[in-house]
């Protein structure tokens, strides 16, 4: 077929792929009149393909939704499989390309012209993947609406300035809820998508139990199973007090939030994910440092925040940590942040142990900043 846009076949994963060859540059990417394919999300794909080969319920019926170039499903399908994947693109253009890579991949799948919000209607998944050119927000309503007890659900968001703080009126527009530009921003908003999907869910009589949660490059990612609601929500407010702090808010005046503060993983699950001969060493990278930080209570606080409370020198990261285990309490570090500790010693006790191996001399003598 002759393409109207220039072309280049990829390797990704156990894939083979024909995609747009058109300039990219770090980060979200721009869209154009050709099917998106944007090579920093192999990470995202990497971890799905992992995540899915260990569901913890059978899947048969896989809706990759938003497919562009097919990408997520003919790596799902191969990595992760088999199933019966269906396709979804409202471009022609995209469809032409995903039934050309089923071909190259010698593999089947229902390949869908059309609207994901009018597909959601006509069949049931059991998974329904949402990966779009944008923020999710216009597709989760109604895939809560129509997606079936039981059923897996994974969500991509790009709008990563806008759940983390840098653009906090769109954010309270866009999710109902407020976030906060700060170190940890990317934490909160992974927790704030989570909660919007909860929201969602607790308005039809269901429930969210995310699977796995992260941030990486550009984006937030979440699995989740959505099934009957059966007990008390996750949902809360934060405040940040002083450098690192959190602590629960007792109303919403002023507050981070709503947020998911529950648990961002199946701990027991993480743990027996294991990379496969196709994943990436960065998406590598971060399923270990997931598994490391899986069961440890929400929110982190990062050397930085606490050098300057204290108008010193921050000590070495991994003395810093040991420091913390030495205490009897488990610490490790996130993967939301380079300079982030994750523990669950109480916050008094971390400032002890930051001052206490501080590099001698590094303070500036006028004690701790609020």
């Amino acid at each position: 077929m002759d393409w109207p846009f220039p072309v280049q076949d990829v390797k990704e994963g156990a894939a083979r792929l024909l995609v747009p060859d058109v300039p990219r540059r770090k980060g979200p990417g721009t869209a154009g009149p050709w099917p998106f394919y944007n090579p920093t999300m192999t990470v995202n794909r990497d971890l799905a393909a992992i995540v899915l080969a260990k569901w913890p319920r059978r899947l048969r019926s896989v809706l990759d939704g938003l497919a562009a170039t097919g990408a997520w499903g003919i790596r799902m399908q191969l990595e992760a499989g088999p199933y019966q994947i269906t396709f979804n693109d409202r471009s022609t253009l995209a469809v032409s390309l995903i039934r050309e890579n089923l071909r190259r991949n010698r593999i089947l799948g229902d390949v869908v012209n059309g609207e994901l919000v009018s597909l959601l209607g006509t069949d049931r998944y059991d998974f329904v993947d949402v990966d779009p050119f944008g923020p999710p927000t216009p597709f989760l309503g109604p895939i809560f609406e129509e997606i079936k007890n039981g059923s897996g659900l994974g969500v991509t968001a790009t709008d990563t300035s806008v759940l983390s703080g840098t653009y906090p009126a769109a954010c309270l527009r866009r999710y109902g809820a407020r976030p906060l530009r700060c170190p940890q921003g990317s934490e909160i908003g992974l927790r704030i998508l989570l909660g919007f999907c909860e929201r969602l869910a607790a308005k039809k009589g269901k429930a969210i139990r995310p699977i796995l949660s992260f941030a990486a490059e550009h984006f937030l990612r979440i699995y989740a199973i959505v099934d009957r609601r059966t007990g008390d929500s996750s949902l809360g407010f934060v405040k940040r007090r002083n450098r690192g702090e959190f602590i629960p808010a007792r109303s919403a005046a002023d507050a981070i939030g709503p947020l998911w503060l529950g648990p961002l993983h199946d701990a027991l699950l993480l743990r027996r994910l294991t990379p496969s001969a196709w994943t990436s060493v960065p998406a590598a990278r971060l399923l270990s440092s997931l598994q490391r930080e899986a069961n440890l209570p929400p929110f982190f606080v990062t050397t930085d925040e606490l050098a300057a409370r204290q108008h010193g020198s921050p000590p070495k990261l991994g003395v810093f940590l040991d420091a913390l285990r030495e205490t009897g309490h488990r610490a490790e570090r996130t993967h939301f942040h380079p300079r982030g500790v994750r523990t669950d010693a109480p916050f008094d006790i971390v400032l002890s142990v930051f001052r206490e191996r501080m590099p001698s001399g590094s303070t500036d003598g006028s004690g701790p900043a609020n």
